[in-house]
């Protein structure tokens, strides 16, 4: 996995062996009530990323307590490393969110070596409300369907650990699926009736494109640069023919990964007149899910000029 451009590498306080020392001491505390709770009665909840943290504070309403532990855009997933906090924070945790298949491999190493893990709820995004298997596409949270499956998991999840309140879950589910209507009708208004073609600088945005029904079309060129190796001749051809015939509606290039490869192709794009839609992997600081794919969704549609 390549490291993104203008993304830094968050490097932890303490070392693998010292984590795994201080995750089996949290783990074999004889007060459990901490790992269930916090000290207002509040279910603790750990999401990777924050914008699975956001679904869960809106299932979980005042009823939880929610640490997201990536909550700056410019730190790379990839490469974070868990400071002595985040790994306390993650043993004492009830329910632990976070994306899966290789995505976020630093919370498996935590919940791994987290004696007490077995008595948690773990929900792996992709893997288990996403059927998603190791080497799938990571980037599921641009799949339209993510967000709501997420919130009735959660629902389900947290009225098994509270039952009493497992009504106000489903409400408060309910309620978040809903506001994400506007997210789901601007899809189906630019949703293309017959496959449109595009050119991606890599895979973040295709699970969108898909709903899109817009089609990839330099998979193995993205796929390339997204494991950070050299695309072939034959791809790097296709796409510059690509963009200089204009065969394809768009080209969507992730701001936040960059090469000289992928900048020639930008400055090829732009010179052509190819749209450029620009997407990011991480949620932008100060914005809510809703808005971050609002305003991706915004550039679509000015790229195929649909009102």
């Amino acid at each position: 996995m390549v490291k993104l451009k203008g993304i830094t590498k968050i490097t932890g306080l303490a070392t693998s062996a010292s984590l795994l020392f201080l995750l089996s001491a949290c783990g074999s505390s004889n007060d459990t009530s901490t790992s269930k709770s916090d000290s207002s009665g509040k279910i603790n909840i750990v999401a990777a990323e924050n914008f699975y943290g956001e679904v869960a504070k809106a299932v979980g309403g005042d009823r939880v307590a929610v640490t997201d532990i990536l909550n700056n855009p410019n730190t790379d997933p990839h490469d974070y490393e868990p400071t002595p906090d985040v790994a306390r924070r993650v043993s004492m945790a009830q329910m632990i969110v976070y994306n899966g298949v290789g995505y976020d491999s630093w919370m498996d190493k935590l919940i791994n070596a987290d004696s007490s893990s077995k008595s948690k709820t773990i929900i792996k995004v992709a893997d288990n409300v996403m059927g998603k298997k190791e080497g799938d596409n990571e980037h599921i949270w641009y799949n339209p369907d993510t967000m709501p499956k997420l919130a009735k998991k959660l629902a389900a999840d947290l009225a098994k650990l509270d039952p009493s309140h497992a009504q106000t879950y489903q409400k408060n589910a309910q309620t978040y699926i809903d506001s994400l209507a506007p997210l789901q009708e601007k899809v189906q208004k630019l949703k293309q009736t017959s496959g449109a073609k595009i050119d991606v600088s890599e895979p973040v945005f295709d699970y969108m494109a898909k709903a899109l029904n817009l089609e990839v079309n330099d998979q193995k060129f993205s796929l390339a640069i997204d494991n950070g190796t050299e695309p072939s001749a034959a791809d790097f051809g296709q796409l510059q023919n690509d963009l200089k015939g204009k065969n394809i509606k768009l080209f969507v290039y992730n701001v936040q990964n960059s090469s000289p490869t992928v900048d020639n192709l930008l400055k090829m794009a732009k010179s052509s007149g190819v749209p450029v839609i620009k997407v990011t992997e991480t949620e932008p600081k100060g914005k809510t899910y809703l808005q971050w794919m609002n305003d991706q969704l915004d550039q679509v549609a000015k790229g195929l000029s649909i009102q």
